[in-house]
C-alpha cells in the first residue's frame, strides 16, 4: 500500500512539473489541425449573398481580394464563413463605384480587417460613405485604369475599365464602374460591377473576352445590362445575378434571364442560391 501511494505521489509531481509542456503540446496540435483545415490551397471565388448589392471574395493561400461590400454589415457575417479564422488581412479591396449597395459594407470591412490597398475610380458622387472613405482612408486609395494588373499564385487580375485619359465622370455613375477581368487557374472571370449597355460596348475591343467561364452580370441583371451583342461576344458559360429577394428594382429582369436561357447560359441568383462558390 505504501509503495502504491509513493508511486502515485511521484506521478502527480511529474504531471504538475510538466503541465505547461503538456498544455503547450495540446495547443500546438490544435493550431496544426486548425491551420491545415483552413488553408486555402486552390484558388476560389465566392459571390456573397449580401442582399441587394455586390460583394465578391477571391482568395488563395493567405491572399484575399474583396470586390465591393454590399449595403450593410451582412458582408461581415458572410466573409467569416470563408476567410481563414486566423487571417485578418485583406490584401486588395476593389470599389467598383460609390453607390450605397457597393460601398457601405466596405467601410465596416475596413474597421474589422487590415486592408492593403483600395482600387477605385475617382468619380464625383454625392455620398456620405464615399466622402468618408476618401477622407479617412486616402492613404490606401489607388486610382485604377485599364491595363493595371496584379498576380498571386493562380490569381491574375486586370482592370479593363476605366480607360486611361478618358473622362471618368458620367451622369450615370453605373457606367463608371471598375470592370475587372480575372484568370483563376486558367478560368476566365469577368466582373462587370453595375456597368450598363453603354459601358459594355466600350470593352468589346478586348478579344480575350470571348469565351468567358463566369460572368458577374452588370447592374444586378437589370434590363439595362447584358445586351445580346455583349453576351454573344463574351459567350459566358455561367452568369451570376447578385440581387436581393423581392427588391424594389425588379432585379433580375425577366428579359435578361430569357437572354441567358436562349443562349444556353447557366445562371445563378444569390437571393435564391445563397453564397455561390467556385474552386479551381
Amino acid at each position: 500500500m505504501k509503495n502504491t501511494i509513493t508511486t502515485l505521489r511521484i506521478v502527480r509531481e511529474l504531471f504538475l512539473r510538466n503541465i505547461l509542456n503538456i498544455l503547450f503540446c495540446i495547443l500546438a496540435l490544435f493550431f496544426v489541425i486548425a491551420l491545415e483545415k483552413t488553408e486555402i490551397e486552390r484558388v476560389e471565388i465566392i459571390f456573397l449573398n449580401v442582399g441587394q448589392g455586390d460583394a465578391i471574395l477571391i482568395q488563395q493561400g493567405n491572399y484575399q481580394i474583396l470586390v465591393d461590400g454590399g449595403d450593410d454589415d451582412t458582408v461581415l457575417y458572410e466573409l467569416a464563413k470563408f476567410l481563414p479564422w486566423y487571417d485578418k488581412t485583406i490584401e486588395k479591396v476593389i470599389l467598383t463605384h460609390p453607390h450605397a449597395d457597393h460601398i457601405n459594407g466596405l467601410l465596416l470591412v475596413l474597421k474589422k480587417y487590415a486592408v492593403g490597398e483600395i482600387l477605385y475610380n475617382p468619380v464625383k458622387y454625392d455620398n456620405g460613405a464615399y466622402e468618408y472613405l476618401k477622407k479617412e482612408y486616402s492613404e490606401l486609395l489607388v486610382e485604377s485604369k485599364a491595363g493595371d494588373f496584379f498576380e498571386y499564385m493562380d490569381i491574375y487580375g486586370m482592370v479593363l475599365f476605366p480607360f486611361e485619359g478618358e473622362s471618368r465622370q458620367e451622369s450615370n455613375v453605373n457606367n463608371t464602374s471598375v470592370v475587372m477581368f480575372f484568370v483563376l487557374n486558367g478560368y476566365k472571370v469577368l466582373l462587370m460591377g453595375d456597368a450598363e449597355l453603354e459601358q459594355e460596348e466600350k470593352i468589346l475591343g478586348y478579344e480575350f473576352l470571348q469565351g468567358i467561364d463566369i460572368l458577374k452580370a452588370g447592374h444586378h441583371c437589370s434590363r439595362t445590362s447584358s445586351s445580346l451583342t455583349f453576351l454573344r461576344f463574351t459567350q459566358p458559360s455561367i452568369a451570376i445575378c447578385m440581387c436581393g429577394n423581392g427588391n424594389s428594382f425588379g432585379h433580375p429582369h425577366y428579359e435578361t434571364l430569357e437572354k441567358f436561357e436562349n443562349l444556353n447560359v447557366q445562371y445563378f441568383l444569390t437571393y435564391r442560391d445563397g453564397n455561390i462558390k467556385f474552386s479551381f
